[in-house]
């Protein structure tokens, strides 16, 4: 049995995320396992790094699945790349060792968050991005982002049924930059809880309009209140950069 590692980028726009959902059958996992199925003529599982939420995109998402087929890598991946969707390409595929995990056993995963503050957003960036009008006060916003580094409860950052769950992750570098009309939100850490990047993205966005206060970033991590943080920013935003091992 063989463990193959796979590198996917993908538009998320159309799907319903990465995982595989009953009753949306339009999701990034189970058309990859459907396309290889009919490839390798076997029952195909696809094990992704993270689940993404719907309309999230992604650069090089990593997954992995295992074969009992002795088909060639590069004969799987223009195989894999003829019959996909052209939102979904697959843009690597590794042997890996056995025991390999494309989840439990990456190290680090980084995100971007594109933030869009000009009047017009240009019509081939417009899925990728989140448009803001208001004035935004990016020097606050940075000042709150810096508050994320390190080791932290990320609880008041999670979906409320996560509540229960482990919320402490390690975040070892939180950027706010900008990009001519684009601000672009890079965090890099070691495990994200669901919609965590994107109720960060619009936490800072509601203290850079003036609705949230200076120190909210602290209080939350401190209190761990869901209920103060800010709006969830849209999923069009947000992309996984990638995925280190």
């Amino acid at each position: 049995m063989r463990t193959l590692k796979l590198t996917i980028a993908y538009d998320g726009t159309r799907y319903a995320g990465w995982q595989v959902q009953r009753g949306r059958t339009r999701t990034i996992q189970g058309t990859l396992e459907s396309v290889l199925s009919r490839i390798l003529r076997e029952r195909v599982r696809v094990s992704g790094s993270g689940r993404t939420d719907a309309g999230v995109h992604a650069v090089a998402q990593a997954a992995h699945c295992t074969t009992r087929s002795p088909i060639a890598r590069d004969r799987l991946l223009r195989s894999l790349n003829a019959l996909l969707p052209p939102d979904i390409a697959v843009t690597q595929i590794e042997e890996a060792a056995h025991g390999f995990h494309a989840r439990f056993s990456a190290r680090r995963k980084r995100y971007r968050y594109r933030i869009y503050t000009g009047v017009v957003v240009p019509p081939f960036i417009r899925p990728y991005v989140h448009h803001v009008l208001h004035p935004l006060n990016v020097s606050a916003m940075r000042r709150e982002a810096a508050a994320l580094r390190g080791t932290h409860e990320f609880r008041a950052f999670a979906r409320l049924r996560e509540a229960s769950q482990n919320t402490r992750r390690t975040m070892t570098a939180v950027r706010l930059s900008r990009r001519g009309s684009e601000l672009h939100l890079d965090i890099e850490g070691n495990g994200f809880l669901h919609t965590m990047v994107r109720s960060i993205a619009g936490t800072l966005l509601d203290v850079g309009r003036g609705r949230l206060p200076l120190g909210m970033v602290r209080r939350l991590l401190r209190t761990r209140d869901r209920r103060l943080a800010g709006t969830t920013a849209p999923a069009c935003g947000l992309t996984l950069l990638s995925v280190e091992y």
